[in-house]
């Protein structure tokens, strides 16, 4: 009688005290999400929480979502997942650039261009990005140790009047010229007749885009920040582009 009793108190306080239990790790998980005040700090919390259910099986397992398994990426294998993305966006910004020229006079899409415009991205923008944002990172957060407020301009100001806008400007400039087959000479005659106008669209966009990069963006998604914006970027750097080749032929 004495061990039927037992049984049944152990059932009976196991029930009663497992939704105590799961409100304790509910409590812990709330606070910690509170405490999560960055946006990298909280898009580690789900991808913690997520981790969490998934190890748990059975009913809580659920599929992986696109950004889960995009940020998982950016983590595992930074270059080709960057290299992808921006040969997809970089070429995407140049189809919409000739899809305006179809619509506006009736021009032919020019699949060799678009072609330049996607290996562009891939081979050149993405792995330079991805080395660029993380040497900034270096050098401005753990070599100058820049406080937080000052962190962006400092970044930013680095990357617009340094290496990296003048450079990868007239890098792009170069390339596609050597792609189009144009020569060494001529694609540096090239830089030297498109690097200005460039230069000046440049900084009526990208100091501001950048300044919100660097403040709200974590590193690992910086790149992806900009290929958003450079939708519209290579739709200027295309439609450049072809008013010169126009003049040029």
């Amino acid at each position: 009688m004495a061990f039927v009793s037992r049984v049944l108190w152990s059932r009976a306080s196991s029930s009663m005290f497992a939704p105590s239990l799961k409100q304790g790790v509910f409590a812990r998980s709330f606070y910690s999400f509170r405490g999560a005040s960055k946006p990298g700090q909280v898009r580690s919390w789900f991808r913690r929480q997520s981790g969490n259910a998934a190890n748990n099986g059975g009913s809580t397992k659920k599929k992986e979502s696109f950004f889960a398994w995009y940020s998982r990426m950016l983590e595992e294998n930074p270059y080709p997942t960057k290299m992808i993305t921006s040969g997809i966006l970089f070429g995407a910004g140049d189809a919409v650039a000739q899809f305006l020229a179809m619509y506006k006079d009736g021009s032919v899409f020019d699949t060799p261009r678009f072609l330049r415009a996607s290996a562009f991205g891939f081979f050149f923008l993405g792995p330079l990005a991805h080395l660029h944002f993380n040497f900034l990172q270096y050098l401005v957060v753990k070599r100058l140790a820049v406080g937080a407020t000052m962190m962006p301009f400092a970044k930013m100001g680095i990357e617009q009047f340094t290496y990296w806008a003048p450079g990868i400007n007239a890098f792009y400039h170069f390339i596609i010229g050597i792609m189009e087959g144009i020569g060494v000479s001529d694609s540096i005659d090239r830089v030297k007749e498109r690097w200005i106008p460039t230069m000046k669209a440049n900084y009526v966009l990208w100091p501001a885009v950048q300044l919100i990069n660097f403040k709200l963006v974590p590193v690992a998604h910086q790149l992806n920040f900009v290929l958003v914006v450079s939708l519209g970027w290579a739709v200027f750097l295309s439609q450049l582009g072809a008013q010169s080749t126009k003049e040029t032929s």
